[in-house]
């Protein structure tokens, strides 16, 4: 009898604490599954390109209400932000992925890292960015042309160095190793480096080289003060054949102070000022295409499962049954 009444209680005491362990089911959250991140074809020659995101949106639990979706793109390796989508996404149901299409318009010839962040409530559940680099598309074909134009140097000059907006002369000489060229373009653009402004994004008509060599000229007008970073892109008959890239410093050189405490600065010339500007590299044969890296979800907002209520008081009276069955056994031995 004794051992059918031990046998109960300790039965009695397993059935009461597994009955408090057991949890609530965890309340809803939102959360991302994946990102697919792609360049529609068909885009026509253009400085800019559009950029769609999908996100896949999962309800975990149950239905999630007041879902927010937000798309930032930011300058990469930065926190510049050059565009920003929010939507409205309202509720989500438990059991169905939802699919959002989010679309991103930004300039060529720059790398971007594309933030997508889900909110639940006005509160941040899950964040992930992926990297995109966008190449430059300003003209149809990227090739390299076949021609026999060489391009010998590129100076860049300026008649006064002290003049605000300031001139700059970019001249090129080229060669020309057979008979009269197609129709030359320069493709010019220059980014103030201090700022990141592009100041210049110009396409320029050169003509023809009809002999065996010939002088370009074609001149462009900045803000002065600054340093500049110009690149230029020379086609013929729409295939680039040269590209160069060179920083231009126009920024006023630092002062001297002498120990008297006066403040010296070297004198500029008046006369026509060359800037240094390296000499065009051919165009690759195989221009590079976007490359979009892998969606990396950065932190996570997901709710932690809670017990039942009332789960340390029950648990306390399964102890203190337990306590009192073991007392009663001792005092009747």
């Amino acid at each position: 009898m004794r051992r059918l009444f031990g046998v109960v209680v300790v039965l009695l005491v397993l059935v009461l604490a597994a009955g408090c362990m057991t949890s609530q089911p965890p309340a809803g959250y939102v959360t991302i599954r994946s990102v697919d991140v792609s360049i529609p074809d068909g885009q026509p020659p253009s400085n800019v390109t559009r950029v769609t995101a999908v996100p896949y949106l999962d309800a975990v639990y149950d239905d999630v209400d007041g879902v927010d979706l937000q798309v930032i793109a930011k300058e990469a390796g930065t926190d510049i932000v050059v565009e920003e989508t929010v939507l409205s996404i309202g509720t989500l149901t438990s059991g169905k992925t939802a699919k959002e299409e989010v679309t991103l318009t930004l300039e060529n010839g720059r790398g971007y890292d594309i933030w997508v962040t889900i909110w639940q409530d006005g509160r941040m559940r899950e964040s992930g960015s992926v990297n995109v680099f966008l190449p430059d598309r300003t003209t149809a074909g990227q090739k390299l042309a076949y021609s026999l134009l060489t391009v010998s140097a590129i100076d860049v000059m300026t008649p006064d160095i002290d003049a605000d907006p300031i001139t700059l002369d970019i001249i090129t000489g080229i060669a020309n190793g057979g008979s009269s060229s197609g129709n030359l373009m320069m493709e010019i653009r220059a980014v103030n480096l201090q700022t990141g402004i592009t100041a210049v994004r110009e396409s320029r008509p050169l003509g023809m080289v009809p002999g065996d060599s010939a002088t370009k000229k074609v001149s462009i007008t900045v803000p002065n003060g600054y340093d500049y970073e110009i690149r230029i892109r020379l086609v013929e008959d729409g295939a680039a054949f040269a590209t160069s890239t060179g920083r231009i410093t126009l920024a006023p050189p630092p002062q001297v102070i002498l120990a008297d405490g006066t403040a010296f600065s070297p004198a500029r010339s008046t006369s026509p000022t060359a800037l240094t500007f390296p000499t065009p590299a051919p165009t690759p044969m195989t221009p590079s295409s976007a490359q979009v890296g892998q969606f990396r979800v950065q932190s996570s907002g997901a709710p932690v499962p809670t017990y039942a209520p009332g789960f340390e008081a029950a648990l306390a009276a399964a102890g203190l049954l337990g306590g009192g069955a073991a007392v009663l056994a001792r005092r009747r031995r």
